[in-house]
């Protein structure tokens, strides 16, 4: 059965986590299961997943009575888990059905958990979240306001028309939530989320390019959707709320990010130490050179610095704050560190690190992607200095 059980500490689950992937999952990082594009394929994750469920460990975040574990608990638990970019697929902590679910924990009717939370706690399924938009087209990016794929209502239904890209593991996904703008004569409707069974006809794939990623089954699709009808009860919460349904989804699911990703890192340290502590050049190991022992020096105290980021950014969740600028503190802070420390680990290895005979040079091209997903840092740090102005002029006005 997925989920832990209630009395169970986050430190306990998060060791037995540790465990798994680390004696289980890691022996499969070469599995030849992959598609056209170097991603793992649903047979290898469903294999993994079972695994997981005998060694319970499938969906450790979610007890068994469907509690969330806190914001802070669960850090402990998807670190853990982020030790080997299998991981995530294998324990279900992985992106995007976490932030999914996550977000009909929180906001769906009781009808729409039981039909499309339940699988995806039990991890018979995946799910895509169909947000972005082709920037060819005008359409929704960092910029959600921009949003051109419509919904119109049609009795009992609705119709749901527009080209999605990048959307992540649409391809094999079981369950959909897509994000569209209702259609009205003043131009003024507001978004709204729909729940929808894949694959439909309505929804096509036209294209999934390759991409610097690979560790998230069904790479990031363009998806065309086409007078796709949805019934009105498959509306995820009210018309017109999409967006704040998306920033419930957004906050947790960008720190999870930071989460898995400082768990990836970690192991990068590992596997980037042991060879610098076993190689030697020029009469020494080189960890005992100091432009090698420098550069695993500063990746401790990245790491560091990134846990505790993590820490700050759940405690401000758990109280049950947005925390968007938060989240978007921690997702800038955490990402840009471990792009550091990922390219520091490249480099003590040299040759081999930029092969793939170790999860490193993986783990270095999938924080690369990780600095663009979920709103590029950039996008971040203009919201923040706009949140800047907007407080010193309140200040001003004191």
């Amino acid at each position: 059965m997925a989920g832990t059980q209630p009395q169970e500490s986050a430190a306990s689950i998060a060791a037995r986590v540790e465990s798994f992937v680390r004696t289980v999952v890691v022996p499969f990082e070469q599995d030849p299961r992959r598609d056209h594009h170097n991603a793992p394929t649903d047979v290898l994750l469903f294999e993994l997943r079972e695994m997981a469920r005998a060694a319970g460990v499938l969906t450790p975040h979610i007890r068994a009575d469907g509690s969330h574990l806190t914001q802070r608990e669960t850090a402990l638990v998807l670190i853990a888990s982020g030790l080997s970019p299998l991981g995530p697929l294998a324990c279900n902590t992985n992106a995007p059905d976490e932030g999914n679910m996550y977000l009909l924990g929180h906001v769906g009717s009781a009808e729409i958990k039981a039909r499309f939370l339940d699988p995806l706690i039990k991890g018979r399924t995946r799910s895509a979240f169909f947000m972005t938009e082709p920037w060819a087209e005008g359409g929704a990016g960092a910029d959600p306001s921009m949003m051109k794929t419509t919904c119109r209502r049609d009795g009992n239904h609705w119709r749901v028309d527009g080209r999605k890209c990048f959307i992540t593991g649409v391809a094999g996904a079981g369950i959909g939530i897509i994000m569209a703008k209702e259609h009205q004569a003043d131009g003024k409707g507001g978004a709204c989320m729909f729940l929808v069974e894949l694959p439909d006809p309505a929804i096509r794939i036209e294209h999934v390019p390759n991409t610097i990623d690979n560790s998230m089954p069904g790479g990031h699709a363009t998806v065309l959707i086409d007078n796709l009808r949805i019934p009105a009860d498959q509306m995820l919460g009210q018309a017109g709320e999409g967006f704040k349904y998306a920033q419930i989804r957004l906050a947790p699911a960008r720190l999870s990010h930071c989460m898995r990703w400082l768990g990836a890192c970690i192991r990068a340290q590992e596997i980037a130490t042991d060879y610098a502590c076993r190689r030697e050049a020029f009469g020494k190991l080189l960890i005992d050179h100091e432009g090698v022992g420098f550069m695993l020096a500063e990746n401790r105290i990245a790491l560091k610095q990134c846990e505790l980021i993590i820490d700050w950014c759940a405690d401000v969740l758990d109280t049950g704050a947005l925390g968007t600028a938060e989240s978007s503190m921690a997702k800038v802070a955490v990402s840009e560190a471990l792009m550091k420390v990922a390219d520091n680990c490249v480099q003590v290895m040299g040759g081999t690190g930029v092969t793939d005979k170790t999860i490193v040079e993986q783990v270095f091209r999938e924080i690369r992607a990780f600095r663009i997903y979920d709103g590029p840092t950039e996008v971040h740090k203009w919201s923040l200095a706009k949140a800047i102005k907007r407080d010193w002029k309140q200040a001003q006005q004191a």
